[in-house]
């Protein structure tokens, strides 16, 4: 098939050099400019493909030192040019923060055409905005998590981790799930899963976007011990995986956090799946172990940081996916005292209004909505006249 990447980061990267391995022909779009990885994005152009230290070759699932051997992936197009990267292709593939999925979707959407597969991962329901965006008919599709774990660690080389055993897909709408489903189980094995175990929603797969829970309580409950190394030990770092998500405190909160997101996937009539058991199903192909001593056994090799309390796990995953669950849960009535009190915690410390910048169903053009409408609209496209007319404004 004729892939499209977008994104030159850590997961497009490497999804870049799996689907070129896998024999697909790759293209690689870079939508961002002096912002990150121009060194890397240059790299790969002056390269014409891309470098892979592939850790799980090895059975490996850290950044440990004894890497495994460098190997190499042309690719058949590196640009900044959407319209040159997505023509022709069979599936897109958007790996970029979706906090900038509304300005991309005004940029690209409108190369996109019927019948390609558009995949956002993860979505966090931003499918929509390139919905809005599109004259055409492509099928979209969103991910809760990347098919790997990887980090670029040189210009023009990346370095895969671990690869998930599964990942599960969501539709927009999702009466074209069968038929996007046999498109994307041919481009990872990760993908190639039984229809019971595909999102019902986008809502489904954004709230069981694990990020939403480990990425913001780990990040929140390893604030101080970022700041008592930044005063005492500048040298150091903790480790969210290993020291911050072996407190007590950590696991309260999740505990709390996922209760509540599985009450709102309850409402919504999808299935609610724990996060741990969510975890297990994604990076273990044997489904009969204990889901936390699968957790702690990643955590302990886990790499370092973030180095900053002001990171994308909480600039991301707070705005795009706690305000869209605690939005969810205002429409639908339910209480979301830990969600409120996570978005409140992490926007006082960095000074800034989650809530304000956050993705809401208002956002998305669907504040209107009965819960029926909301769930006829994410199932087939379809709803009021007034409401499309004000979303399309």
């Amino acid at each position: 098939m004729n892939i499209t990447i977008i994104g030159a980061g850590n997961a497009g990267s490497a999804c870049a050099f799996m689907a070129a391995e896998a024999g697909h022909k790759v293209s690689l779009l870079k939508t961002s400019n002096r912002i990150t990885h121009d060194d890397h994005f240059e790299a790969m152009v002056r390269n014409k493909g891309i470098y892979c230290i592939d850790n799980t070759q090895k059975g490996h699932f850290t950044d440990s030192a004894d890497d495994a051997e460098k190997t190499f992936q042309p690719l058949e197009l590196i640009t900044r040019d959407p319209e040159a990267a997505i023509e022709g292709a069979d599936v897109i593939m958007i790996f970029i923060q979706t906090t900038y999925h509304p300005a991309l979707a005004e940029r690209i959407a409108k190369y996109f055409k019927s019948n390609q597969l558009v995949i956002l991962i993860p979505g966090y329901a931003g499918s929509i905005f390139y919905d809005k965006y599109c004259d055409n008919n492509p099928i979209f599709a969103e991910g809760e998590s990347t098919p790997n774990d990887a980090r670029v660690v040189e210009p023009g080389t990346v370095k895969v981790l671990f690869k998930n055993a599964r990942n599960s897909l969501s539709f927009f709408p999702a009466i074209r799930t069968a038929e996007g489903m046999a498109i994307a189980s041919r481009l990872f094995p990760a993908y190639d899963i039984e229809m019971s175990q595909v999102r019902k929603n986008i809502f489904d797969s954004a709230l069981h976007n694990p990020n939403i829970i480990v990425h913001t309580v780990g990040l929140y409950v390893m604030y101080p011990m970022l700041e008592y190394c930044a005063k005492h030990h500048p040298d150091e770092v903790p480790y969210m995986y290993r020291d911050a998500l072996s407190t007590e405190m950590a696991w309260l909160m999740i505990e709390k956090l996922d209760a509540e997101k599985m009450a709102v996937l309850s409402a919504l009539g999808c299935e609610p799946i724990p996060y741990l058991e969510a975890c297990l199903f994604r990076n273990e192909e044997d489904l009969n172990q204990d889901p936390r001593e699968v957790f702690e056994s990643y955590k302990i090799s886990s790499p370092p940081g973030p180095y900053s309390f002001d990171n994308r796990y909480v600039t991301e995953d707070v705005p795009m996916g706690l305000v869209l669950l605690s939005s969810l849960g205002e429409k639908l009535g339910i209480d979301m005292p830990e969600c409120h009190r996570l978005i409140e915690m992490c926007g006082g410390i960095l000074s800034r209004d989650f809530y304000a910048e956050g993705r809401t169903l208002a956002t998305l053009g669907l504040g209107d909505l009965t819960r029926e409408e909301l769930l006829n609209f994410v199932e087939s496209r379809d709803c009021p006249d007034e409401v499309r007319a004000s979303a399309q404004a």
